[in-house]
């Protein structure tokens, strides 16, 4: 099969995968907005109910707090799921690049959380939308903090910044520093292949240095269009 074609079907798998991860998400939304409405309507009776005893009372009322704590944070991951299924729906579109690291955050909280690794956000607000491949652009942010994840020490912060440089964005990922750590790589033929090619095709400017002994900066130069 020739290399058009593979990127035709490629292409292809990943928009038929997107419409499904929407469609699925939709859905979820669905039953969690049902289990919600359960839960209000139980604390409704609740609260109509006579000669409840009232430790009773309190026991189900800290229930219900409790289900309505995770039916929110379940939408929120809807949510972001959601967006990341539309961004599959068109190779090249024009979209905001804060989103996608707020997106890259909520995917990745489970695998920092394991140990004990925090985000901090400096997010500039009004920066110029770019035009280019989202999906892309979310697998290189994914990948790159993927690997700081699994390499930085436990109780470690990751800064997470945007800003706009010139008529473009750039994103900085900001660490501490550990000795044999290789995030990139300084030639292309030692950074990860996928990473690597999805950065050529985006025309994406990738950077890295120490701002500090104890600290690492990765910055990457976003083209507006």
């Amino acid at each position: 099969m020739s290399e058009t074609k593979e990127n035709i079907l490629r292409d292809n798998q990943l928009t038929a995968l997107g419409n499904l991860l929407a469609g699925y998400t939709h859905e979820l939304k669905n039953h969690l907005g049902i289990i919600n409405e359960s839960s209000g309507l139980m604390g409704d009776i609740l609260e109509m109910s006579e000669g409840v005893d009232d430790q009773i009372s309190e026991r189900f009322k800290k229930i219900i707090t409790t289900i309505g704590e995770r039916i929110a944070q379940a939408n929120t991951m809807a949510k972001f799921l959601n967006s990341l299924a539309h961004r599959m729906d068109e190779p090249d579109s024009t979209f905001h690049v804060n989103d996608i690291l707020l997106e890259n955050i909520a995917f990745l909280v489970r695998f920092a959380r394991l140990k004990s690794i925090s985000f901090k956000e400096n997010m500039q607000e009004d920066l110029p939308s770019i035009n280019n491949n989202p999906g892309l652009l979310h697998f290189v942010i994914f990948r790159l903090m993927q690997k700081i994840i699994e390499q930085i020490e436990s109780g470690a912060e990751i800064l997470l910044s945007s800003a706009t440089r010139d008529h473009d964005v750039m994103v900085t990922l900001e660490f501490p520093n550990v000795p044999d750590l290789s995030v990139t790589g300084e030639d292309p033929a030692q950074t990860d292949e996928a990473l690597h090619l999805a950065m050529t095709k985006m025309n994406l400017t990738l950077s890295e240095e120490c701002p500090g002994q104890d600290r690492r900066r990765i910055s990457i130069v976003i083209p507006s269009r």
